[in-house]
């Protein structure tokens, strides 16, 4: 019996009987990778979180088993299997930044995980941080620096099995690899058993000693031909912004960033991880608040930083995050999630169910999905809500921050080609976060290079990505 994780014949169902993970069985040895991929909605997640003895709310075994170090970890009861999963597990899920405490600085976070005396400052070199990190919030921490912070804290607890989530989601080329190559070593250097999820093929074939794919491989979409995206329509633009500054604490986040974008055109910010595009993107939202300069949505001044925004002023411009599911209320179906910002823009309680429903079939899903929980649909499904949520509120501007990095390659595109038709027959100006320079070339028909929070190159995205000027650029196409 395998000292790592053995996982036979297990299935799991939704409450409402559809099936969220067929039959598998798997085995992850000690000192090995075992990799997880497969499209949206084939289980990964589902997978993985039943390694940690866990089942969503409203879903339950079907059969089989899952053990790890030789124990069921279905047959314990809830206080030893806490007990047993500190001892035995780390997990990392596919949004980090939601489990780290954001009242606590990093290094309060790293001792209290601490397994006896870890050389905190080496675990931190080990994913490519340096000390400056012990002091600040996860707050102060770019998306890419919170899910190293996240393999930190599974590094100092000495477990012998993790479990991460999507590890490589988000993140540039260079540091996708390095990442990799990090979880390499815990398999190879301290015998550690890993199992990892993710799309990127390569990466993980490179990285695994067994790669598992779930789930049945869905009908191709017809192949697209590469597109030049549409001219921007003549007329004001759909955003203006200039000079946005921002910080947190004493750190420094924006410096000075320019940014406009026509009504129906798509624009992309690229950059490092800790570039700032996470930042620039609530700052425009209004949720980063500690920021100046000025902004013009529709032609209509809009406050940045403390100014407060009006309600009508508020749903002008809706962010999209990377992970739905942070901000998807896990108690709410999908129709009261909708029906929030429908019942803001003045709807009338009797027409918000139907008018859901349409929003659901502008994203192209059933209006059966209504009444299902988040955790009840796959990747691409949420995905597709949180953009019929934005949508409710008729937005001005959509930001879309790196919405695709954690689908498989087709339902990626088709989320950006429900985007691209989103904002050329509604006349939506879009701002599209991405590390994915394919799809920038693809859906956006300009870019910002963003480094150290300031703008480093700009242009048209085939001139830039054709012939890039800074080493921060070049750095990307890795």
């Amino acid at each position: 019996m395998t000292r790592g994780v053995l996982v036979e014949d297990f299935s799991v169902r939704a409450g409402s009987g559809a099936q969220l993970l067929a039959p598998t069985s798997l085995r992850v040895p000690h000192g090995t990778v075992t990799a997880l991929t497969g499209p949206s909605g084939a289980g990964k997640t589902t997978l993985m979180r039943a390694v940690l003895g866990h089942l969503s709310a409203g879903t339950t075994r079907a059969g089989g088993s899952v053990r790890v170090a030789g124990q069921d970890v279905f047959a314990l009861k809830p206080t030893a299997l806490q007990g047993f999963r500190r001892e035995n597990l780390a997990f990392m899920s596919q949004d980090p930044g939601a489990a780290l405490n954001p009242m606590m600085r990093i290094g309060a976070l790293l001792r209290e995980a601490a397994h006896g005396d870890t050389a905190i400052e080496g675990v931190l070199d080990r994913v490519g941080l340096t000390a400056r990190c012990l002091r600040q919030r996860a707050g102060e921490l770019s998306g890419g620096e919170q899910r190293r912070i996240a393999l930190a804290l599974a590094l100092v607890r000495g477990v012998g099995v993790v479990v991460v989530d999507e590890p490589l989601a988000g993140l540039h080329g260079q540091l996708r690899n390095g990442i990799a190559d990090l979880l390499r070593s815990l398999a190879t250097e301290e015998g550690v058993a890993v199992m990892v999820s993710g799309h990127d093929t390569a990466v993980l074939h490179r990285l695994a000693d067994e790669v598992v794919t779930l789930g049945t491989p869905r009908i191709a979409l017809k192949q697209l031909t590469v597109r030049q995206p549409e001219p921007p329509a003549p007329g004001p633009a759909a955003l203006r912004a200039k000079g946005i500054r921002a910080v947190a604490g004493r750190k420094r986040l924006l410096d000075s960033v320019d940014l406009d974008i026509a009504a129906g055109e798509s624009v992309a910010v690229i950059g490092p991880s800790g570039a700032g595009k996470t930042t620039l993107s609530r700052v425009l939202a209004g949720i980063h608040t500690d920021a100046s300069g000025s902004l013009e949505v529709g032609g209509r001044p809009l406050p940045v930083g403390r100014g407060r925004r009006s309600r009508r002023d508020r749903r002008r411009v809706q962010l999209i995050p990377q992970d739905p599911l942070s901000t998807l209320n896990p108690r709410h179906t999908v129709l009261q999630a909708l029906s929030r910002p429908l019942r803001l823009n003045g709807m009338p309680r009797n027409a918000v169910a139907e008018h859901a429903a349409g929003l659901l079939a502008d994203v192209e899903l059933n209006r059966d999905l209504l009444h299902r929980y988040p955790e009840e649909l796959s990747g691409g499904q949420r995905q597709r809500v949180a953009i019929a949520r934005a949508l409710a509120a008729e937005p001005d501007v959509l930001i879309c921050d790196e919405i695709t990095s954690a689908l498989d390659a087709r339902t990626a595109e088709s989320i950006m080609e429900l985007v691209r038709h989103t904002r050329t027959d509604r006349g939506i100006g879009v701002l599209v976060i991405s590390h994915d320079m394919a799809i920038v070339a693809r859906y956006c028909r300009r870019l910002v290079v963003l480094a150290d929070g300031e703008v480093v190159e700009y242009g048209e995205t085939a001139a830039v990505l054709g012939d890039p000027s800074t080493p921060h650029t070049r750095a990307l196409l890795v």
